[in-house]
């Protein structure tokens, strides 16, 4: 067989037969590429031959040739903007897409907001940290809780009004002995906080990890307790139990349902003005009220 024989050579059949590429996505961008003087030819790795050269002296008008259409111009472009209509309508009515574009949005609004948010903050970050250190390290007569008390005390909490604020006591004696100061760099900026609470329970019971907001609030309960008894540090919260109870705690006490937000809201309604002169009727449709919420 008889092998083909070329009159011309590679860079003339590559610009009379379009054997160039394009980088451009678009059929407009590639339609331009390829009628105008910007042809660029598939390069061979091994090094043989080059065409940069003769690219650069082919190049060196930017005019339009005489074979550009400019209706099939803004053919190309139309055509590109309907496959981009296309492939949005897509992407938005695929649920797993949708949410992939929503996290992707929400991280580049976190990426742009935070320099701002750091800069306008920082002062005001700096005053309220130079407050907290003012503030007295809390102290309890109690003992630090074992992981093991602490399991237990959350196995128990629904079986009765005390165990809620066992426990709610015990996460709050729990910040006494952890570590949950600011930390500062060199040029006295904070830049986080140790682990406290939520450090300790990761380390020490890490199956109680995800229901720490659930132990924040008896913490919380806890805190609202002592508030209405006005105890003082260092007594602990479990005093409270210890007869004779207060007025407070006797009223608490003294229903057995064991229901946290009915607990959490006659707390409330001792410490808040706005309910101290509701009457029994109005309480009650008050706790029905925050129990929904």
């Amino acid at each position: 067989m008889t092998r083909k024989k070329y009159e011309h050579s590679a860079y003339y059949y590559a610009y009379r037969y379009g054997w160039t590429y394009s980088e451009a996505r678009t059929l407009a961008g590639k339609y331009l590429d390829q009628h105008t003087y910007r042809p660029r030819m598939r390069q061979r790795q091994d090094g043989e031959w080059s065409s940069k050269e003769w690219f650069k002296w082919r190049n060196a008008s930017k005019e339009i040739d005489s074979t550009f259409n400019p209706f099939l111009f803004v053919a190309c472009a139309a055509v590109d903007i309907g496959i981009a209509m296309r492939d949005t309508v897509r992407a938005i009515a695929d649920p797993v897409e949708r949410d992939r574009m929503k996290r992707e949005l929400m991280r580049d609004l976190r990426r742009v907001r935070r320099p701002f948010y750091y800069a306008q903050e920082v002062e005001r970050r700096r005053s309220l940290a130079i407050e907290r250190r003012k503030i007295r390290r809390r102290r309890t007569t109690a003992p630090m809780p074992t992981p093991d008390e602490l399991l237990k005390a959350w196995n128990e909490r629904k079986s009765s009004r005390e165990a809620m604020i066992i426990l709610g006591g015990m996460m709050h004696d729990l910040e006494c002995y952890v570590d949950n100061c600011l930390r500062f760099d060199e040029a006295g900026n904070v830049i986080g906080r140790n682990g406290g609470i939520r450090g300790w329970i990761a380390e020490n019971v890490p199956e109680l990890l995800p229901n720490y907001k659930t132990l924040m609030r008896y913490k919380a309960l806890a805190v609202r307790i002592r508030q209405a008894t006005e105890t003082k540090d260092p007594k602990p919260t479990s005093k409270l139990l210890v007869k004779p109870l207060h007025k407070a705690v006797a009223m608490i006490l003294a229903e057995d349902e064991p229901i946290f937000a009915h607990v959490f809201a006659a707390v409330e309604h001792m410490l808040s003005p706005a309910t101290v002169m509701l009457d029994a009727p109005k309480l009650r449709e008050y706790k029905r009220r925050r129990a929904k919420t």
